[in-house]
């Protein structure tokens, strides 16, 4: 069924939105702990900071949600967005570490993703919500490829602190846009429908499918977190930060070409014999990038970095669409919401934990990592689609 002129509004304008959104963060991601050691030597509390965002993320997730479904989503969606860019912002002037712990987490507190997603769950029936998901992944993945790219670039011009100042702009952008563009969805019953609550929590994770996809979500942010802690300071030491961005190129072209394929396949029902492939993928490049403790050379680390992006790419488009279309009905943005709690929750454990490996158990990093990656695929391989 073909969405209405009002439902391809909502979606235009959503998408724009999550995409400002997404662009903000993955532009500050490759350089944050880069930005963080200016403040300590500690890796422990450089840790923290780069975690403490996903805390406040899992932390405020439902309840946003829940308040949501009675205040209204744009109400919501327009104070989260602000409270993000402002506090964005700021964090471009932080001038010690546990000032950035703290503006980190209040950054994290506008924990408004599954709202966007149940905005345009309201606006959409049934039938079409999944393929209207897809379309908000879109912005996601570009915005991912760009940020990636030209965070490093910007900082490296202009300084780690410029990128704040662009993310905390482009944050309050996102506010603006939501005023302007977005409509709040009238209907109550679809409102109802789909409200996030904690007792709706539980009862999703006694769904075996979406408690079994909401712990790969935990796990690959982990590797995620983890991952991006650890390839800048590689970088970093080893060539110089002038060659970040250059380094990153060629690492985020091939994730781009695997993630246009891999929406294609995912189409034709391939979903997770492409999950299977790209946690395979994820665990070798933890091989490369952290195995070698006696220096590294230019080609490792970009056959690495290009394994580990290609693998996390094809994840990014698949996994909210399978969560979306194993849930029932009734519990769509609930879905979502433990989803996305259990996502960032990986991102403070990853973050948490890259910092005490750094500090002390740099050797075990491969092991952990192959071992998350692993735990994916014998979970995905129990789910039949």
């Amino acid at each position: 069924m073909a969405f209405s002129k009002k439902q391809k509004k909502t979606i235009m304008a959503m998408s724009s939105v999550v995409g400002l959104r997404m662009l903000a963060v993955f532009l500050v991601l490759p350089v944050f702990v880069l930005f963080a050691e200016k403040f300590t030597s500690s890796f422990i509390l450089i840790g923290i900071a780069f975690g403490i965002y996903g805390l406040s993320r899992a932390i405020f997730q439902i309840p946003f949600g829940y308040i949501s479904d009675k205040i209204g989503r744009k109400n919501v969606l327009f104070f989260g967005m602000l409270l993000f860019g402002v506090f964005t912002f700021i964090i471009g002037f932080s001038d010690n570490i546990y000032e950035l712990i703290s503006l980190r987490f209040l950054q994290g507190v506008a924990a408004e993703s599954s709202v966007a997603f149940a905005l345009v769950s309201d606006t959409v029936s049934e039938g079409d919500r999944t393929k209207a998901m897809a379309f908000l992944g879109i912005p996601i993945g570009l915005s991912f490829v760009v940020g990636i790219v030209l965070g490093p670039l910007l900082s490296y011009y202009f300084g780690y602190p410029f990128l704040f100042y662009v993310s905390g702009i482009l944050g309050i952008m996102s506010a603006v846009s939501i005023l302007l563009w977005v409509e709040e969805p009238k209907s109550k019953e679809m409102l109802k429908e789909i409200e996030i609550s904690f007792k709706d929590a539980v009862a999703v994770l006694k769904n075996k499918t979406l408690a079994n996809l909401s712990v790969q979500g935990f796990l690959l942010s982990f590797f995620m977190t983890v991952f991006f802690f650890g390839l800048p300071l590689i970088v970093k030491h080893e060539l110089g930060t002038g060659y970040y961005y250059k380094v990153l190129i060629p690492m985020v072209v091939f994730s781009l070409f695997a993630m246009m394929k891999a929406s294609k396949k995912a189409d034709m029902g391939y979903e997770v014999h492409l999950l299977k492939l790209s946690f395979l993928l994820m665990a070798v490049s933890s091989i490369f990038m952290f195995s070698d403790t006696k220096g590294y050379a230019l080609p490792i680390i970009i056959i690495g970095g290009i394994l580990f992006f290609t693998g996390f790419s094809i994840t990014e488009p698949i996994m909210p669409s399978l969560v979306s279309s194993s849930s029932d009905k009734s519990f769509v943005g609930t879905s979502m919401g433990v989803y996305n709690t259990l996502q960032f929750s990986g991102s403070f454990i990853g973050g948490s934990i890259a910092g005490l490996l750094y500090e002390s158990y740099r050797s075990f990093i491969p092991a952990i990592l192959i071992a998350s990656s692993l735990i994916c695929y014998l979970l995905i391989m129990r789910i039949k689609k």
